[in-house]
């Protein structure tokens, strides 16, 4: 069977969509039979990480075809971020000239990145092949309530606009209505893309476990003080200004620290918030660190926390229930998913602000003060994400398709 992977993301140096494209590959390697043809098509910019990658792990299967952008429009990823969707949606009509000018027959075409459901490929103009996209997310949106922590209020606003508007385009539904198996990450684009196909669309994690995170020596932890960890980008959309509201609800006697590990644009302003908020004995700014260090947070956090006010997924979830870390979070995205798993506590956001601040922070003193419930919620998430999140797991959902 002829087999093509597009992923304009795919690194296998990299995290976050990177990573997921890159692991995409390997599973494709992995199940390689003999007489399969197996491409893939990504974007000139990851060309000399991905054949230094074929290389080092031995992929012997899978050819690697560069699809450019015209140089006259490269400036659109080189000069303007902001511009990068428009990128994007460039690359995948040359992605697809490059496979109808290509004149091999593809069975199978999966797009795996980027993880966009209002941007379909253009691929499905394919004739003859099973199409597959996904998982994908991009329907969430930030809760009424929190709204007021959005840095930008226009572009979220335009966002959930292009997303309304998937539900009436002509030319996005006759596209979506092509593939053969569609995926999703999330309940709320589960819901969007089930209402538009007017069928259901099953719910795919897009995160899976990594070699070197399954079923890791978890250690007791003996903390005098309660360590609450954050990872990731120090940016509006990840809530870091709702947590430290939250956080300044604190018992006065209790002992705790917020380490926060990352580094972003807002950072200067979340500075600024923390010592005005009066809790900046208690919450330090890690920056960037390597992975190493990273690990070893996760190894001795009794709490990992993710506010994101609108999160696809959230890679460090996972890594957190690799370490055996109670959650807490919010109750939407990928996050309604584990609530029922029961690896953490998620907190309600369809009520008023001042509720949910107040019950982001009870959590986390439930936590601290009953130590054998954290102990079990983050046993759930580690028996959860190394049985159930896998990339085989992953990989039988959509060879079952085929």
């Amino acid at each position: 069977m002829n087999y093509l992977i597009s992923a304009y993301s795919v690194n296998p140096y990299k995290g976050s969509e990177d990573s997921i494209g890159w692991n995409w590959v390997l599973q494709y390697e992995k199940h390689y039979k003999q007489g399969d043809r197996i491409i893939l098509l990504t974007k000139k910019f990851n060309e000399i990480d991905t054949r230094k990658g074929l290389k080092e792990f031995n992929i012997k299967h899978v050819e690697l075809v560069i699809v450019e952008v015209p140089n006259a429009l490269n400036w659109f990823r080189e000069k303007h971020s902001a511009f990068h969707h428009m990128y994007y949606i460039l690359w995948q009509h040359w992605a697809w000239l490059w496979v109808k000018k290509s004149g091999i027959q593809f069975d199978v075409i999966h797009h795996v990145t980027m993880n966009d459901y209002r941007i379909p490929s253009e691929l499905y103009k394919a004739k003859g092949a099973k199409l597959i996209w996904g998982p994908m997310g991009g329907a969430q949106v930030t809760p009424k309530s929190l709204k007021v922590y959005e840095k930008n209020q226009l572009t979220a606003t335009f966002s959930e606009l292009v997303n309304k508007s998937c539900s009436w385009n002509p030319f996005y539904k006759k596209a979506i209505r092509s593939y053969h198996k569609i995926y999703c990450i999330n309940n709320e684009t589960q819901n969007q893309v089930s209402h538009i196909l007017r069928r259901d669309v099953p719910i795919m994690p897009e995160l899976a476990l990594r070699d070197e995170y399954k079923n890791l020596l978890i250690q007791e932890r003996y903390n005098d003080v309660l360590k609450v960890v954050f990872v990731g980008r120090l940016i509006g959309k990840k809530g870091i200004a709702f947590l430290v509201d939250a956080l300044s609800l604190m018992p006065t006697e209790m002992k705790w620290e917020l380490l926060i590990f990352g580094d972003g644009d807002d950072r200067a302003l979340i500075e600024k918030q923390i010592a005005d908020s009066g809790i900046g004995k208690y919450v330090k700014l890690m920056g960037n660190r390597p992975l190493s260090q990273i690990a070893e947070a996760y190894q001795q956090a009794d709490i990992f926390v993710l506010p994101s006010l609108r999160e696809t997924s959230g890679n460090v979830l996972l890594e957190a229930m690799a370490y055996a870390v109670p959650i807490v979070a919010f109750d939407t995205s990928f996050c309604s998913q584990l609530k029922e798993v029961g690896c953490g506590i998620f907190v309600n956001t369809e009520q008023p602000l001042d509720n949910i601040k107040a019950d982001f922070c009870n959590a986390i003193v439930t936590l601290g003060q009953n130590k054998e419930l954290a102990k079990q919620l983050g046993q759930n998430g580690y028996k959860y994400a190394n049985e159930k999140l896998t990339w085989d797991e992953k990989y039988k959902m959509v060879v079952e398709t085929i």
